[in-house]
Formats: C-alpha cells, structure tokens, sequence
C-alpha cells in the first residue's frame, strides 16, 4: 500500500493550540479512507462539534476522490491538515500534470448531477478554496473551515 508516515504536533501555550497532521499517500482508493479517518480523528479528540467535523470529512473525502480519480501520472498524493486557534486548513497536493482551466469549468456540471460535485460540495462545505495547477507539478486544493467547540472540549478546558 505504500507508506503513509504521519506527523503529529500540538503544542499548547494558553490558548494557543496547533495540530499539524501530514500524509504521503498512494493514489488508490483504499487511501481516501485513511484521510479521512485521521481528520476525524484529530477534529474528535479535539473536541470540534459534530457538523463541523463531518463537513471537513467530507470535503476532504471528495478532494482526495478527485485525486485519486483525475491526477494521471501521480503514482502518490499528499494531504495536509493544520488545526490553528479556531481554524481548520487542508491541502491536497499531487504530481499530476495539472488541469486546463478552462476545460475543467466547461466540464463542470450542474450541482444537483448525481457525479462529478466534488468541487461544488467543497465549495458549499467549506471557506477559502483554492485550485491552483501547475502543468508539470500536478495540482494544489486549499481549503479551510471554522472550527466550534464542544462544550467540555480539550480546548475549552485549556482555554
């Protein structure tokens, strides 16, 4: 399956919380669910409301799909999940070949279309998304959500 190291930080000074998670992963589908389950992971153990977590799941879910489905010629992808003060960022980044602007937005469907919303459901779940390319260093999604609390949450207990 590939390697999948992860790198775990949390450093705590008051209220200042930061968790940084990294995975290299193999472009297959079984990887998608290893995403995943480390966001859920880190968002639970954290405390982040349950809404919130599963929107970042599933954004994360279907960024690491398109990946997985689009980026010809990238043998891995990498996923980055930072957790800052009430912020949650994610980066998917692979080696393909990158993507034509203007033929991804005339291939776009409509939202309600049974496939290919991944990017709609980014957009809708999530704030700041960013697509970028390069045509010889694959592909960068950025996004990020605010974060909420459970009442009896780690970083209400810190804070």
């Amino acid at each position: 399956m590939g390697r999948c190291p992860s790198r775990a930080r949390l450093m705590a000074r008051g209220q200042n919380m930061q968790v940084t998670v990294k995975l290299s992963l193999p472009r297959d589908t079984s990887s998608v669910s290893i995403s995943r389950r480390v966001v859920r992971s880190a968002l639970n153990a954290l405390g982040v409301v349950e809404d919130i977590r599963y929107d970042v799941e599933l954004a994360l879910t279907e960024a690491c799909a398109n990946v997985v489905q689009h980026a010809a010629f990238s043998d891995e992808y990498e996923v980055s999940i930072s957790i800052e003060g009430a912020t949650c960022s994610i980066d998917v980044v692979d080696s393909g070949h990158g993507y034509d602007e203007a033929s991804l937005q005339a291939s776009m469907p409509h939202p309600s279309a049974e496939e290919g919303r991944g990017l709609h459901l980014i957009r809708m779940l999530t704030e700041n998304v960013q697509l970028g390319h390069h045509p010889k260093q694959g592909t960068i999604m950025h996004f990020e959500k605010k974060l909420e609390w459970e009442p009896n949450s780690l970083i209400s207990q810190l804070s």
